[in-house]
Parts: C-alpha cells; sequence; structure tokens
C-alpha cells in the first residue's frame, strides 16, 4: 500500500518527497504519514493528490494498482518520444532549471526567516536588558547553559505575549501568538548553541554574521555566561 504513493510520486518527476510535499503545500512530516500508511489520508488531501497525480483516488489510497499509462502525462509521452540525443539535453537544461530552483527556494527560505531572527535578536536584547535592570549591583546576569537560556527565553515570550493579549484574549490570538513564538524558538536555535572548549562549555550566539562566545566550566570562578 505505501509503495503506490511512493511510486507515482516518482514517476511523476518528483524525486524527494520534500519537494512533492513542498510542491503541494503539505508538511513533510504530513507526507511522509500519507505514504507510509496511505489508507489514512483525509478525503480532501486524497483529492488533491489524485489531482496533482493524475490517478484515481483509490489508487492514491492503496484501493487499486496505478495504471502506468494514465500516470505518464503528455510531457513524459512527449519526453518518451524524444531522440536518445534530444533527452540527453532535456536532461541537462532539467538539471540546470533544478538547481535554479533549489536557489530560488532557499532564498525564500532565508527570506521568511528573516522577520523572526530580528524579533528574536530584539526580545532576547529586551530580556536580558530587563535582567541586568533588575540585577543588584555588581550581580552577574548569566545562565549556566544553553538549554536555561532557551528556557528562560521561551518563558520570557510566553511572558510577553500574554501581556499583549491582555485579559480579554480569544484562543485564535493566542494560537497566532503561539505559531510566532514557535518560528522565534526555532530561530534561536539555529543561532544559538553549546560545544566544548578545551575542558570548557562555550555558549554561543550569533546575528548578522557576528559570533560571539561566552565561557562556561567547572573550572569557572562565577556563573556561566550567555552572549548577548
Amino acid at each position: 500500500m505505501a509503495s503506490n504513493l511512493l511510486e507515482m510520486r516518482r514517476t511523476a518527476g518528483y524525486r524527494s518527497a520534500s519537494d512533492f510535499a513542498e510542491a503541494q503545500g503539505i508538511p513533510l512530516s504530513t507526507y511522509a504519514r500519507y505514504e507510509s500508511n496511505p489508507d489514512k489520508i483525509p478525503m480532501e488531501r486524497a483529492w488533491q493528490l489524485a489531482d496533482a497525480l493524475s490517478c484515481t483516488i483509490d489508487a492514491v489510497v492503496g484501493r487499486e494498482e496505478p495504471d502506468p499509462a494514465r500516470l505518464r502525462g503528455e510531457v513524459q509521452l512527449e519526453y518518451d518520444s524524444l531522440t536518445s540525443e534530444a533527452r540527453a539535453l532535456a536532461d541537462e537544461f532539467r538539471e540546470f532549471v533544478l538547481q535554479k530552483d533549489a536557489r530560488i527556494r532557499a532564498r525564500r527560505r532565508r527570506e521568511e526567516k528573516r522577520p523572526y531572527e530580528a524579533l528574536c535578536y530584539q526580545y532576547e536584547q529586551q530580556m536580558l536588558a530587563e535582567a541586568r535592570d533588575s540585577a543588584a549591583f555588581g550581580e552577574v546576569v548569566s545562565f549556566g547553559s544553553v538549554v536555561e537560556a532557551r528556557s528562560a527565553f521561551l518563558t520570557y515570550l510566553q511572558d510577553q505575549a500574554a501581556k499583549k493579549r491582555g485579559r480579554f484574549s480569544t484562543k485564535s490570538q493566542k494560537l497566532i501568538d503561539d505559531q510566532t513564538i514557535e518560528k522565534v524558538m526555532a530561530a534561536w536555535d539555529y543561532t544559538h548553541g553549546e560545544l566544548e572548549y578545551v575542558g570548557m562549555s562555550v555558549l554561543w550566539s550569533s546575528s548578522e554574521h557576528a559570533v560571539a562566545v561566552d565561557y562556561d566550566g567547572p573550572a569557572r570562578g562565577g556563573d556561566g555566561g550567555i552572549s548577548e
């Protein structure tokens, strides 16, 4: 059952599940479940996949074998009719288009991430500034590990979102805020980290190509720090 959707997707020209899932606007994890358990695909999605793959819903959900002749659309049939030399040229052009498409997709992903990277930097600096303002004179504001720093930042974002919503917040607004927090935390995860260096834990953070590190380890006199 699982092989039907997999083979139809490959026949349609999608080598990877991620490319096909992205083309259909379906999360990769969700589409992967469809290929593993096609009988669990919701009807609306089954129609969508059947239209995309030029097959029947029964073929999508594994109730019948797909018709190979039907799966080979007009473009594929035209390709099959080409001479070997022309197919080689078509393959070269397809490879060029795929590389170009990959660069376009990568650029779009970077553009989509930038606003959340900016929010991450903004709220982290705000959190650290408030922590410094509330600290006693001579007290160092720091975190012992990247896990502690992440937990503190997540709590800070949740508190800020709750304050912005106020007492009369709606479930829909909280859902939107939670989705924003999830994306900001994703930005935090790939701009922060921890590694071992000569027996010490190094907490690092990066922003706009600038990288800062603080050192933390058992030999330190005080608490470890997090980059600002």
